[in-house]
């Protein structure tokens, strides 16, 4: 189940990278209670989370060069294999997409590769996070904090430089 609703979830990481808005909101959905006395978002903490963002587009940019030459080393189109993912992922069998099953075990395949891919980029991000000096719950209350501000979203996309 994991593989399928990745395969669906591919094209977003490999077409764009979220912006800080939408990933914030997304973020704010699953954090939705954080300790009182965190409400407060200090400088230091401010610049930490640009530059934590800056980063995270460094890494997001080779994730997605990363899987796209996955994808491509896997013997499938990116279409192909975007095609065959969508129609597992909503179980859409009756569009009338037909695989071969030379197709489904290369996307199999690269579909695991792309799992690995994807595991790694999130492990990265929480090493960037502590190597900023930010806990991950603390990361993550920012984030949420920021989502709700418009203020704090344009005076941090300032400092990232979008």
């Amino acid at each position: 189940m994991l593989k399928l609703i990745l395969a669906g979830g591919i094209t977003g990481v490999l077409c764009l990278s979220i912006s800080l808005p939408v990933h914030s909101q997304i973020e704010a959905r699953t954090t939705q209670f954080f300790e009182a006395d965190h409400s407060e978002i200090s400088p230091l903490e401010l610049r930490q989370f640009a530059q934590i963002l800056q980063q995270f587009q460094e890494i997001d940019y080779r994730t997605q060069r990363k899987m796209a030459m996955t994808i491509k080393k896997g013997g499938l189109s990116y279409e192909r294999f975007m095609e065959i993912g969508q129609s597992q992922n909503n179980y859409n069998y009756a569009t009338g997409l037909q695989a071969s099953s030379e197709e489904l075990e290369k996307f199999q395949k690269t579909i695991s590769e792309v799992e690995e891919i994807v595991v790694n980029t999130e492990q990265k991000k929480e090493r960037v996070i502590q190597s900023q000096g930010l806990e991950i719950k603390r990361f993550r209350q920012i984030e949420t904090i920021i989502s709700q501000d418009r203020k704090l979203q344009k005076k941090v996309q300032q400092m990232v430089g979008n």
